[in-house]
């Protein structure tokens, strides 16, 4: 296979991948880069350059689209380039959002292009305003916007994407989820482990707290808001005067990765040291530092804190907990995904720097206790996020056949989607009104039925629209007591940051709702899990049992190699006991599983090739199966260990959401059938 890997930077969230793809000879390994440095073994790393950045003339809210112009015209002229040499990949799997990718298909028509999409921008109800005293102003809700061009072209022109978590996949628009895979880059939790009894000794920067009891860690990029830099600043502040013998490490550069600078040129770390007056005997800040010394901060950690907005999660989380470490995170959305409070981890809120001491004062004055939710931690990495386990899974979905994949609004005009009768947020029945009449009023713009249906469409509203309205159809016979209202009123309230009455009547206003539309809307998904319930928990288990054998999973060992007669030759080697199978593999084996030795799983067993299936179903834990001929390979196999899927909560929970969107697709496709016209005859 040949293979075009393109990111500005190298390797980034590529390195894993392509290191495995460069190590089967078969393979042919290309990434472009503007990097002029870095190395991995068998890749070749190619440079493209934009000629330019963004013109300053250019209009700001443009910028980014024309310097994602730029890079797709760099990358085009590197193809170029590569083409003339003789190299046109099978396929292209490319970062979104920066541009690489954007005219890839031009030249290369017939490869299969991969996108890795880390985040789709929203101006309300992710990170942008997350901070309610950080207001966007109507330029920065149109600049938020049109950041998404060049990542819904890649959206429209790749044949698959992926997204590392079910969180960032939830950001991007609900009809292209069937595109995606969720599928986590991986963390070494070889590399990644913990140290019991460590200490803290970091000679090239003359760091030595191998006397210290007491060690409080905190990593990141730059030192920002948008990782909760402030906030921890201030938790440290409250924290020194409550434990005099506590240290406190800090691991990152004085810089901004994510969000704004400070208008008057000061770094945050300037501005927070200015404003607290923290013993800094006992604040040590590291700067960057290699991984070998970030991993010695780490096994050395008593508790470490990890915050967040609502935004891309960071390798230092899985790294962190993978290293058994106890971890105070954000209570936000992409951290409550990997962590469960008290099960795995501590979680406060993000804006209270007392709650945030307080979880790591808990984590200090009980270590028996957080023995446990340290070791959960780090099992929550093996099962979820470890690299042994997502490599294998990671190749194969490069490398799988691609089925059409047609959106349900594929054929659609808009002409043919007929006025329809809807239920509001207050649950009266309601009819769409003649097309000639006034429907909204837009600064000076009256908008009519004609005009609004042209504009959804354009900013690719319309299937948002009749998603949200066949939903309300379905919930609007679902109630909630006053005590599930009371609950998420307060929740709706928590989660938009509406901590008075003043501010959520501001909301209101803003958002141009009453009251009643309010409480439908805070009790929204609830309604949506009793539907949910009412409609599939009583078929939940036929559900599952037709389901069992695909969702049952299976750990085995595995070597693959294309010469039948040196298979036999390891297969007895094997069962003679002259090498152990972890052995065999990393020195035989052909594919990926050789980094791994031989170790694969666990893996549900709709993963592997469906003649695989069949060995590892009638196979026994321990059993050695001689060698077997599937396609080009020659297969050793051994299952290791058979885990059957249960029907717990979360896998009840999981077949309901699935139950759901296959519903809602369903009915999103019957919507978008053209509606046959009744035609009124003249006498």
């Amino acid at each position: 296979m040949r293979i075009l890997f393109l990111h500005p930077n190298f390797p980034a969230q590529f390195r894993h991948v392509a290191a495995a793809l460069a190590k089967d000879r078969h393979n042919q390994v290309f990434f472009g880069t503007t990097r002029q440095d870095g190395k991995l073994p068998g890749v070749n790393r190619v440079v493209y350059s934009p000629k330019r950045e963004a013109r300053p003339e250019t209009h700001h809210y443009v910028r980014p689209l024309e310097n994602a112009v730029l890079q797709g015209q760099g990358v085009y002229r590197l193809a170029e380039q590569l083409k003339a040499r003789g190299f046109v990949p099978d396929v292209v799997y490319g970062h979104s959002g920066w541009g690489p990718t954007l005219f890839i298909k031009d030249i290369f028509p017939q490869a299969k292009l991969l996108c890795y999409f880390e985040w789709f921008y929203h101006a309300h109800g992710s990170d942008a305003d997350f901070d309610p005293s950080d207001r966007l102003t109507a330029d920065d809700e149109a600049r938020i916007r049109i950041k998404n061009a060049p990542i819904l072209q890649d959206l429209y022109s790749c044949d698959r994407g992926l997204s590392p978590t079910y969180w960032q996949r939830q950001q991007f628009p609900l009809e292209y989820h069937n595109k995606i895979t969720v599928l986590h880059d991986g963390v070494d939790t070889n590399f990644f482990c913990p140290k019991p009894g460590a200490k803290l000794v970091l000679p090239s920067i003359n760091l030595d707290l191998s006397h210290v009891e007491e060690l409080v860690t905190y990593a990141t990029r730059g030192m920002e808001p948008y990782r909760g830099f402030p906030q921890f600043i201030e938790a440290v502040a409250l924290l020194q005067q409550k434990r005099p013998n506590c240290h406190v490490v800090i691991v990152g550069e004085n810089r901004v990765a994510y969000g704004k600078k400070l208008p008057d040129g000061k770094t945050y770390k300037e501005v927070m040291l200015e404003k607290y007056d923290l013993d800094l005997s006992r604040v040590h800040f590291t700067g960057w530092l290699p991984y070998t010394e970030y991993l010695q901060v780490l096994q050395a950690s008593s508790a470490h804190v990890y915050l967040t907005r609502p935004f891309v999660i960071s390798w230092s989380l899985m790294e962190s907990l993978a290293t058994g470490c106890l971890v105070v995170g954000s209570r936000t959305p992409p951290v409550m995904e990997v962590i469960q409070d008290g099960v795995n981890g501590l979680l406060a809120d993000f804006f209270s720097p007392q709650e945030i001491c307080d979880r790591i004062i808990e984590a200090l004055n009980h270590p028996d206790k957080m023995a446990a939710i340290r070791a959960k931690a780090r099992q929550t990495v093996l099962e979820r996020y470890d690299l042994a386990q997502l490599l294998p899974q990671h190749l194969q979905w490069i490398q799988q056949e691609d089925s059409k994949l047609v959106s349900p609004w594929e054929g659609t005009k808009l002409e043919s989607i007929a006025p329809v009768e809807h239920k509001g947020f207050g649950g009266k029945q309601q009819k769409a009104e003649k097309s000639s009449a006034k429907l909204l009023q837009v600064h000076n713009q009256t908008l009519t039925t004609q005009e609004i249906i042209p504009l959804l469409s354009r900013y690719q509203l319309l299937p948002k629209l009749q998603q949200e309205l066949i939903i309300d159809d379905a919930i609007a016979s679902f109630t909630c007591s006053s005590e599930e209202q009371a609950k998420c009123y307060q929740e709706f309230c928590q989660q938009n940051q509406l901590s008075s009455e003043v501010e959520r009547q501001a909301w209101l206003q803003q958002q141009n709702i009453s009251e009643t539309q309010f409480l439908e809307l805070a009790t929204r998904n609830l309604r949506i899990e009793k539907f949910k319930k009412a409609t599939w928990g009583s078929k939940l288990e036929s559900h599952f049992r037709q389901l069992k054998p695909k969702l049952d999973q299976v750990v085995y060992s595995l070597i693959r190699i294309r010469d039948g007669a040196a298979a036999q030759e390891l297969y007895f080697r094997l069962l003679e006991g002259e090498q152990s199978f972890a052995e065999v593999a990393r020195q035989y084996s052909q594919g990926a599983e050789a980094q791994t030795g031989g170790l694969i799983g666990p893996v549900s067993l709709s993963m592997p090739h469906p003649q695989l299936v069949r060995i590892l179903a009638v196979s026994q834990p321990g059993q050695l199966l001689p060698p077997t001929n599937i396609g080009d390979w020659w297969l050793i196999v051994r299952l290791e260990k058979f885990i059957p899927a249960q029907l717990d909560e979360s896998m009840r929970q999981r077949l309901l959401n699935e139950l759901f969107f296959t519903w809602l697709k369903e009915q999103l496709q019957k919507a978008s059938q053209p509606q046959p016209l009744a035609v009124k005859h003249s006498a």
